[in-house]
């Protein structure tokens, strides 16, 4: 089942980076244990994600990234606490 951070992620990396593939995985319940989660209630603090946008072309790793993380500024700021990011461009797919 999706939770409304995974719904609201999904859909700002749709509509910002149009991508060919998205995956959103959320991997909160193995940080769960963890010092920092201790009395967080949230069940969506973190995610892996994996895009493949043509809006990545010409851009580095931290740009890319930081394209993400200015989509996700509200999520972030409410509870999500890690992203982890593979982001590719649909040239870099084919090459692999």
């Amino acid at each position: 089942m999706s939770g409304p951070i995974y719904l609201s992620m999904e859909k700002k990396l749709t509509e910002g980076l149009k991508p060919e593939k998205l995956e959103i995985v959320n991997e909160s319940h193995l940080h769960a244990h963890h010092a920092p989660m201790k009395g967080v209630t949230s069940k969506e603090t973190h995610f892996r994600v994996y895009v493949v946008s043509d809006q990545f072309e010409g851009k580095n790793l931290m740009q890319r990234h930081r394209m993400i993380y200015s989509l996700l500024n509200d999520e972030l700021a409410e509870g999500l606490h890690a992203l982890a990011l593979k982001t590719k461009t649909p040239k870099e797919v084919q090459v692999e």
